[in-house]
C-alpha cells in the first residue's frame, strides 16, 4: 500500500512539477541530486525523536520529520548524514553567539535543521524557514486531576432565581395566611373549641408536612385550609423534584486542574512552571506584554531548574512534583501524555483548558543555502499529499482518556457508573435528622406538660 501510495505521487510530481521555457517543458531544477549533506536535529518528540540505547547512544531517529527527511531524500535522490546538535535546543543566542540547531546552521555545520522551528524576529535575522510543516498551539501540561463529586450540588443543581422564587413564595404564603387570620378575627369566624390559629401554630404545620411528622392544622376556615393545601403540595413536588434531580446529579463527576489557565499559574504562590530552552514558548513568555506572562517569566528567572533541555525531562519533573507544570506544545503534551500513561496503565498527564499562541513551523535553512527552492517545493508535496495521513496514525495512539474535555467554566464533566453512596445525600437526611430531633423534643416537652397537670 505504502508502495502504491508513493508510486502515485511520483506520478503527480513528475506531471505536474514542471515549468515552461522558451524551448518547451522541463524539470524543475534540483541542486541536490547527488550531494550528501548533513542534518542537524534535537530530540523533541512526538515530531522528531532521537532514540538511544541504555548507554546513551544514538541507535535511530523517528517522528514525522523523520518520515519528512526520508521522503525529501527519495525525491531529490541526495543522501545524508544526520546528527544530534550539542545542546538540545533549537538554539539560545549568548553573548551574541547561537548554539543548538540554529548554530550549528550558522557555523555551516549542517545543510538543514530537522527540528519543528518557529518564526521570532531573532531567529529570522539568523536563518531563513523553509517547508512549512504543520503549527501547534501552546498548552500546560499538568497532573491528571482526581474525580469528585461536588458536594456543592445539592445547591448547584437549582438555580439562584429558583431557591430565591422558593422562599419568596413561602414568605408569601406565610404573610397571606396571616391576613386571612386577622380578618377572620375581625368579623368573628367561629372556630373550633381550643383550635385557635397562630402562625407558630401553621410553622410547626409546614414544618411537619415538609419532613412527613403527620401533624394537623386546626382550623375551620376553608380558605386557610387551600391555601395550606396548595402549599403543601408545592412543597411535596420541590421535595420529590430536588430528590430526583440530585440522584442524576451525583452520577456525575468533576475534574478540574489546580492549573487550568495562565492567570492560574500566575496567580498560584505555590506552583512553578518549566519550559524548553530556546523554544518559541520561552520567547513568547519573555517578550509577552500580559501582565500573568510577565509574573511567569519573573518567575522563571528566579527558579534555576525550571528550564530544560527537552520535553521529557519537564515531563518527568511534572509527574514526580506536585507543584510543577510543563509549558510546551499541545503535541509535545499530547506524546508525553501516552508515555507516562503507558508506564502505569492509568492517566498522570493532561493538558490544561487555556492554550495560546499557534505558531506556525517550518525546517531550518541557512540564509546562504542553495537549495531552498528544491526543499520549499518538495515539503509542501509532502505535507499536502502526506503528512495529514500520516498525523491521522500518530494521534490515534494518543489516550484519548487522558486529554480531558473542559466546558465554559473550565470544568471537566464525566458520567459515573458507580452506585450513588447515601452519604451524598447528606442535606436532605440532615434536615430529616433535625425533624426527628425537633419531634423528640416536642414529645418529651408534651409528656412533661401532662406530668405538671
Amino acid at each position: 500500500m505504502s508502495k502504491l501510495y508513493f508510486l502515485l505521487l511520483e506520478l503527480l510530481v513528475t506531471t505536474s512539477c514542471k515549468v515552461a521555457d522558451d524551448n518547451g517543458l522541463h524539470k524543475q531544477h534540483n541542486g541536490l541530486k547527488g550531494k550528501h549533506l548533513q542534518i542537524v536535529t534535537g530530540h523533541f518528540p512526538p515530531p522528531i525523536e532521537v532514540l538511544r540505547n541504555s548507554s546513551g547512544h544514538v541507535v535511530g531517529y523517528s517522528g514525522m520529520l523523520y518520515h519528512h527527511l526520508l521522503f525529501l531524500s527519495q525525491k531529490l535522490n541526495f543522501k545524508y548524514n544526520i546528527f544530534p546538535a550539542a545542546e538540545n535546543t533549537n538554539g539560545v543566542k549568548v553573548n551574541g553567539t547561537w548554539n543548538g540547531i540554529i548554530g550549528a546552521l550558522q557555523r555551516q555545520e549542517a545543510d538543514i535543521g530537522l527540528a519543528p522551528v518557529a518564526i521570532s524576529l531573532q531567529r529570522y535575522e539568523a536563518l531563513d524557514f523553509r517547508g512549512r510543516i504543520g503549527g501547534d498551539w501552546t498548552s500546560i501540561l499538568v497532573r491528571y486531576p482526581l474525580p469528585y463529586v461536588s458536594f456543592t450540588s445539592t445547591l448547584d443543581l437549582f438555580s439562584k432565581e429558583v431557591w430565591i422564587g422558593f422562599l419568596v413564595s413561602a414568605v408569601v404564603v406565610a404573610v397571606f395566611f396571616i391576613v386571612l387570620t386577622s380578618i377572620g378575627k375581625r368579623l368573628h369566624v367561629t372556630r373550633e373549641q381550643n383550635s385557635e390559629t397562630s402562625i407558630a401554630t401553621f410553622a410547626w404545620y409546614l414544618f411537619s408536612t415538609f419532613f412527613s411528622q403527620g401533624n394537623r392544622i386546626p382550623t375551620s376556615q376553608r380558605s386557610q385550609k387551600i391555601l395550606v393545601a396548595t402549599w403543601c403540595l408545592a412543597v411535596f413536588v420541590f421535595v420529590n423534584t430536588y430528590n430526583c434531580t440530585l440522584t442524576s446529579y451525583m452520577s456525575v463527576t468533576y475534574q478540574k486542574p489546580d492549573i487550568n489557565s495562565f492567570k492560574d499559574l500566575a496567580t498560584s504562590t505555590t506552583y512553578k512552571a518549566n519550559v524548553l530552552i530556546g523554544s518559541i514558548q520561552e520567547i513568547d513568555i519573555q517578550m509577552s506584554t500580559n501582565e500573568y506572562m510577565k509574573t511567569i517569566a519573573a518567575r522563571m528567572k528566579q527558579c534555576p531548574d525550571c528550564r530544560k533541555f527537552n520535553t521529557s525531562d519537564q515531563a518527568l519533573q511534572v509527574v514526580k512534583n506536585d507543584n510543577y507544570v510543563a509549558i510546551m506544545t499541545s503535541s509535545g503534551g499530547r506524546g508525553n501524555m501516552q508515555k507516562h500513561s503507558s508506564e502505569r496503565g492509568k492517566c498522570l498527564l493532561t493538558l490544561a483548558k487555556e492554550k495560546t499562541t499557534w505558531a506556525n513551523m517550518f525546517l531550518a535553512i541557512p540564509k546562504t543555502s542553495p537549495y531552498k527552492e528544491e526543499i520549499e517545493r518538495e515539503s509542501l508535496w509532502f505535507h499536502a499529499a502526506g503528512l495529514r495521513e500520516y498525523w491521522s496514525v500518530r494521534q490515534d495512539k494518543y489516550p484519548r482518556q487522558c486529554e480531558l474535555t473542559y466546558n465554559n467554566k473550565g470544568m471537566s464533566i464525566k458520567r459515573s457508573s458507580n452506585r450513588i453512596k447515601l452519604e451524598q445525600f447528606y442535606l436532605p437526611f440532615m434536615f430529616l435528622i433535625a425533624g426527628y430531633a425537633l419531634s423528640l423534643i416536642q414529645f418529651f416537652r408534651e409528656l412533661l406538660c401532662r406530668r405538671r397537670r
